[in-house]
């Protein structure tokens, strides 16, 4: 889960949404490429598919050498030597005054210390336009048990472990499940593969207009919605064009969740502090794996009760809607550094909160 929190900490805040959108374009692309190789090598061991997809993903090793760490984590942890000299590679690849952002940075620093002068753990003291170093820890102790220590965090930890739970479910589940439609199982991963490009495009064009929360809500929406209409659908198998309809709704479904699922690799961690961004992102997702374990069983299932997955995840989705007006908004908002920064924030942009601000 360190690469959505790279990228989130890489780009400024007007267009870090398309690290999703680019993100997500190229998951959809490798989903798709799946279908042939898979069809190719029907008839041999599963092995070779297996040491296919581990060759593709080889290149990953050399990432160690080829990223730098995150500038503003460094900047945040009193790393101030190393993210400088980060800083003066990008500014000479930029072709950019290396002492203008340097000295940018300095202010940053400046402004910042200025306001947490008051924590027993600030550890930098300002002197004029100069920061005297005492100590790099310049941050509280976030551990995983802070998510849990205040209010409005643990109702956002606990709300995105619930999505990510869901969502992972359904979205695994959709897919697995997808062999028991009336078309051929390669055909109908691929077709449910094609269904995540235009969410893509609406991310584009959406995302930073309506914001995160309701994009997410309007998806999910999407997605219980048409899954519930095709187990109505399903129900109903024995009616004329009823297997239209139900490839239609799966359709439509499996694009409601893959867009508010994409949603949550942005949503998520923006809505933590640095020191937390990790924590709150890898937590939600190891939620969310227990929903991917459970979701293998979606096809048994099916094969028994044919309409039962898509209402269990149909009925998941409503419940998602309900309860994801009460986060915050963040687009436009830049990432919070503390977590008494993240409660202040949360008590003006919940949307359970009357003093509620635009964005």
């Amino acid at each position: 889960m360190a690469r959505p929190t790279m990228m989130l900490e890489l780009f400024p805040v007007e267009v870090r949404y398309l690290t999703e959108v680019a993100a997500l374009a190229i998951w959809t692309s490798s989903t798709v490429l799946i279908t042939p190789v898979v069809y190719l090598l029907q008839d041999i061991s599963w092995r070779y598919l297996y040491l296919i997809f581990t060759l593709t993903s080889a290149y990953s090793v050399f990432g160690y050498w080829i990223c730098d760490e995150s500038v503003r984590w460094l900047l945040a942890n009193g790393k101030t030597s190393e993210a400088k000299n980060i800083l003066r590679k990008a500014a000479k690849i930029n072709k950019v005054n290396k002492d203008e952002v340097l000295f940018i940075v300095e202010k940053v620093k400046a402004e910042y210390f200025t306001r947490t002068e008051d924590l027993d753990t600030t550890t930098m003291i300002p002197t004029g336009n100069d920061v005297k170093e005492i100590n790099k820890n310049n941050l509280p102790k976030y551990n995983i048990l802070t998510l849990f220590k205040k209010r409005r965090i643990s109702t956002i930890t606990v709300i995105m472990i619930i999505a990510w739970t869901v969502d992972s479910l359904t979205y695994y589940g959709l897919i697995l499940s997808s062999a028991s439609l009336p078309v051929d199982r390669y055909l109908s991963f691929f077709l449910l593969a094609v269904a995540e490009y235009p969410v893509a495009i609406f991310e584009y064009t959406l995302m930073n207009r309506i914001g995160r929360k309701r994009f997410c809500i309007l998806f999910h929406a999407v997605a219980a919605v048409s899954l519930l209409a095709g187990t109505a659908a399903n129900y109903l198998s024995d009616f004329p064009g009823a297997n239209i309809a139900i490839m239609a709704f799966f359709f439509l479904g499996k694009l409601g969740i893959t867009g508010s699922f994409s949603c949550l690799f942005l949503y998520t961690p923006e809505m933590y502090p640095t020191n937390l961004r990790t924590i709150g992102i890898g937590l939600a997702s190891a939620a969310g794996r227990v929903g991917g374990m459970l979701a293998p069983f979606a096809g048994p299932l099916s094969t028994h009760v044919r309409w039962a997955p898509g209402a269990i995840f149909g009925c998941l989705c409503v419940i998602l809607t309900l309860v994801l007006p009460f986060l915050p908004e963040t687009r436009g908002h830049e990432l919070p550094t503390l977590v008494e920064e993240l409660e202040e924030w949360y008590k003006t942009h919940s949307g359970t909160n009357r003093r509620q601000q635009s964005v």
